[in-house]
C-alpha cells in the first residue's frame, strides 16, 4: 500500500491546484454541444472521428488531400509527428483556418515536447522517473504534467496520448520497457495518476495507453500483432488495475492497443476490434466513460490482411470513439456514413461517439466567444517553457541521485544493472 498512501499525499497537492469543477460550465458546454449536433450532417459527424496525420515532410499530394479532408469533408482532429516545430505550427494554423469546427490537435509527448519537437528540453523517460522515491514523487510527476501540459497547450495542441499505464516486468524483454514507470502495479498506478492530473490541471486531456496493458508483450504491435497468454487473474492484478485507477480518477481518454488476448477474447482478433474488450471489459466492466481511441490504425498489429476500410470500420464498430492515422478516409467516412443513413448501423451510436469528441472540444473552450485556434508568439513560449523546465528538471534529477532504486541500462547491447546516481538521468 506504499504507493497508494504517497498518492493520496500528493493528492491533497492536486486538489489544491486542480481546476473545481463549474455546473455553470458543464452546463453552457452541453447546449454548445446540443447545437452543433442538430447542424451536423451525418457524415460531418463521422468525420469528426477521425485524426489525420501532420507528417514532417509531406508532399504536395498530401498537403491538398489534407486541405480537402478539412475544408470539404470537415475532419475533426490532427495528429503532430516528430520534427521542428516552426512548420508544424505553419501547418496547423492553416488547416484551423479552414476547419467549419476548430480542429482538436493531438501528440505523443509521454516525455514532453521534447519527445516531438527538439527546440524543447527533454524529461527522464518514465522508466527512469519510476525510481523517484518518497512523498516527493508525486508532486515531481504532478508537477512535470502541468510543464508537459502548458507547454502542448502554447502549441494548440490539447490532447496528450500519454501516460503509458503499461506495467511492465522487464523493460529490456518488453517491447515498451523504457516508456512503462516500472512493474509495480500499484507504483505505476500512483505515477501515471499524478502525471495526468498534472496535465488535465493545465486543460490537457491525457489519455492512458496501451490497454488493456502492453507490457507483457516482447512484439512491437507495429510490425506484427503480440499475443497474450496470460490468465484473466494475472492480467487483473497487474495489467488492468493501473488503467482502473486512471478512469476512477478522471482521466479523459484511453488508447487501446493492437494486441491479441485470449483470456479476454478467444477469437484471437487484436482488442483494438475485440468488441469483448471495447464494449465488455471498458465499457461495462470496468465502468470507463470517457473517449476511447485505438492505438494508429496502419500498424500490423490490425492492418495486416486487412484493407484500411476493413480496419476503420472495425475499430468503429468495435467501439472506438476516433480512429487514429487512417488510410482512404473519404472512402472510410462516406462507409461509415452510409451504414448509418440507411439504417445498417445505429444513428444512436454514432451521435454518442460524436458527442463525446465534442464534448472535449467545448471543455477546451473551442466553442466559447472568443477563442482563437491560431498559434502565435511562438518563440517566446519556447522560452518560457525552456526556463520552467529546467527550473523542475534540476529537482527531478537531484531526487533521482538520492534514490535507492536500481535502473537497469542497456550498453553496448548488453544487459548490465547499474545502479544510477546521476550519471544516466537523460533519455537514452
Amino acid at each position: 500500500m506504499r504507493y497508494l498512501t504517497l498518492l493520496l499525499a500528493g493528492a491533497l497537492l492536486l486538489g489544491a491546484c486542480g481546476r473545481p469543477s463549474d455546473p455553470q460550465a458543464e452546463a453552457r458546454h452541453q447546449a454548445q454541444v446540443d447545437s452543433l449536433m442538430q447542424r451536423l450532417s451525418v457524415r460531418e459527424k463521422v468525420a469528426q472521428l477521425f485524426v489525420i496525420e501532420i507528417s514532417r515532410e509531406p508532399s504536395e499530394e498530401t498537403l491538398a488531400r489534407q486541405d480537402s479532408l478539412v475544408r470539404e469533408y470537415g475532419v475533426g482532429n490532427l495528429i503532430i509527428m516528430r520534427g521542428p516545430i516552426g512548420p508544424f505550427i505553419e501547418r496547423t494554423n492553416h488547416l484551423q483556418s479552414l476547419a467549419k469546427i476548430p480542429l482538436l490537435v493531438a501528440t505523443d509527448a509521454e516525455w514532453g515536447a521534447a519527445m516531438r519537437f527538439a527546440e524543447y528540453l527533454p524529461y527522464p523517460r518514465q522508466r527512469i522517473l519510476g525510481r523517484l522515491e518518497g512523498r516527493q514523487a508525486p508532486r515531481l510527476l504532478y508537477q512535470m504534467g502541468r510543464n508537459v501540459g502548458r507547454e502542448l497547450r502554447d502549441l494548440g495542441i490539447y490532447v496528450n496520448y500519454a501516460p503509458v499505464a503499461d506495467a511492465c516486468p522487464d523493460p529490456y524483454d518488453a517491447s515498451d520497457g523504457q516508456r512503462s514507470f516500472g512493474s509495480d502495479p500499484e507504483m505505476v498506478s500512483a505515477y501515471t495518476s499524478a502525471y495526468m492530473q498534472g496535465m488535465q490541471d493545465e486543460g490537457i486531456f491525457a489519455c492512458a495507453k496501451h490497454y488493456p496493458g502492453h507490457g507483457c508483450t516482447t512484439v512491437d504491435s507495429h510490425f506484427e500483432m503480440p499475443v497474450v497468454l496470460y490468465s484473466r487473474d494475472t492480467l487483473e492484478s497487474i495489467a488492468f488495475a493501473p488503467f482502473q485507477t486512471l478512469f476512477d480518477n478522471g482521466i479523459a481518454m484511453v488508447m487501446v492497443a493492437h494486441m491479441s488476448i485470449p483470456a479476454i477474447d478467444s477469437t484471437g482478433v487484436p482488442m483494438s476490434i475485440s468488441a469483448p474488450c471495447m464494449k465488455g471489459l471498458l465499457r461495462e466492466e470496468q465502468g470507463f466513460k470517457g473517449v476511447v481511441i485505438t492505438d494508429a490504425v496502419g500498424m500490423q498489429g490490425v492492418a495486416a490482411g486487412r484493407s484500411p476500410l476493413e480496419v476503420n470500420t472495425a475499430v468503429y464498430r468495435a467501439g472506438s470513439d476516433m480512429i487514429l492515422m487512417p488510410n482512404d478516409v473519404k472512402l472510410s467516412i462516406d462507409a461509415i456514413a452510409d451504414s448509418v443513413e440507411t439504417g445498417a448501423w445505429p444513428l444512436a451510436e454514432l451521435n454518442a461517439k460524436v458527442r463525446k469528441v465534442l464534448e472535449l472540444k467545448a471543455r477546451a473552450g473551442f466553442f466559447d466567444a472568443g477563442f482563437d485556434p491560431q498559434v502565435r508568439d511562438l518563440d517566446r513560449k519556447i522560452a518560457e517553457a525552456r526556463h520552467r523546465d529546467s527550473t523542475l528538471q534540476v529537482r527531478i534529477d537531484r531526487a533521482l541521485k538520492r534514490s535507492s532504486k536500481p535502473y537497469i541500462e542497456p550498453i553496448g547491447g548488453d544487459r548490465t544493472l547499474v545502479l544510477d546516481k546521476g550519471g544516466a538521468l537523460a533519455p537514452k
